[in-house]
C-alpha cells in the first residue's frame, strides 16, 4: 500500500528480520523487512512523530474517541499536506494482547474498524492491511486521475444541442417521429444522453449516423411514423 517505514517494539525474536516466517509473509517485500527498525519502547518508537493514531476494536477509559479509518487517514492526510504534521505513525497492538491502557494512553486518534459487533476483533495483519488500504485511498483521492490514451474530454454542450436538432429532423426524415404527434420521444432521448456524458467523438459519430438517416429518407426508402 506504499507504506516503508515499520517500527517493531520490543520484538520477542530479536533476529526476526531473518526469521523464517517473517521472510515467507514478507514475500516480494524483503526490502521493506530489511528496512524495519526496531524500538524498546512505544514511546521511543513516536517520539519524532506528531500524531499517533492507536488501531483498536476496543477504546479505552479516558482515551481517544473511536474513529473510521476513512475519517483518520482524511484528516491525518490533510494535516501533511498543509505541513501542520511531518509524520504519522499507525500504532498496532500484538495480536495476543492488542494494545495496552499505557500505550494506548500516548495516542492522540484511535481508529476502530467497524466490523460486526458480534466479532468485532479481526488480527493484525488484517487490521494493518484495511488501515494500510484506507491512507492509500484517501492518497489516490487527493490526487487528479491522469486520463488513459482511450479517453477523451467531454463533448460541448453547444455541440449536443445541435445534435439533439440535428437527430430530432433525422427521426423526422426517416417518419420514426411525428413532429405533430412528438409525445416524449425527444426528452427521452435528452435523458439518455444526458447520462452518458458523450465525448466529442461521440457526437461526430451520432451526427454523421443522423446524416445517414437523411440520406436514406431522401432517396425514398423511410417507412412511416412508428414512434410511441
Amino acid at each position: 500500500m506504499g507504506l516503508d517505514d515499520l517500527v517493531v517494539v520490543n520484538p520477542r525474536e530479536p533476529d526476526f528480520l531473518n526469521h523464517p516466517q517473517a521472510r515467507a509473509l514478507a514475500s516480494g517485500a524483503f526490502d521493506l523487512l530489511a528496512a524495519a527498525r526496531t524500538a524498546a519502547s512505544l514511546r521511543e518508537a513516536v517520539a519524532d512523530c506528531q500524531l499517533v493514531v492507536a488501531v483498536s476494536a476496543s477504546p479505552r477509559e479516558f482515551g481517544p474517541v473511536p474513529r473510521t479509518p476513512g475519517e483518520v487517514a482524511a484528516a491525518a492526510l490533510e494535516g501533511l499536506q498543509e505541513g501542520r504534521t511531518r509524520k504519522v505513525a499507525m500504532v498496532f497492538g500484538t495480536e495476543r494482547t492488542g494494545l495496552l491502557i499505557h500505550e494506548m494512553a500516548l495516542c492522540q486518534e484511535m481508529i476502530s474498524i467497524p466490523a460486526d459487533p458480534d466479532y468485532s476483533s479481526l488480527n493484525l495483519a488484517q487490521a494493518a492491511q484495511i488501515v494500510a488500504f484506507s491512507l492509500r485511498q484517501q492518497v489516490m483521492l487527493s490526487q487528479p486521475r491522469p486520463a488513459s490514451a482511450s479517453e477523451e474530454s467531454h463533448a460541448d454542450h453547444g455541440d449536443i444541442e445541435r445534435l439533439h436538432v440535428h437527430l430530432e429532423q433525422a427521426l423526422v426524415a426517416i417518419g420514426y417521429l411525428d413532429p405533430a404527434e412528438p409525445k416524449r420521444l425527444m426528452p427521452r432521448l435528452r435523458r439518455l444522453f444526458s447520462r452518458t456524458r458523450l465525448e466529442g467523438s461521440e457526437v461526430d459519430l451520432l451526427r454523421g449516423i443522423c446524416k445517414q438517416m437523411e440520406k436514406v429518407a431522401a432517396s425514398g426508402r423511410a417507412g412511416r411514423c412508428s414512434n410511441v
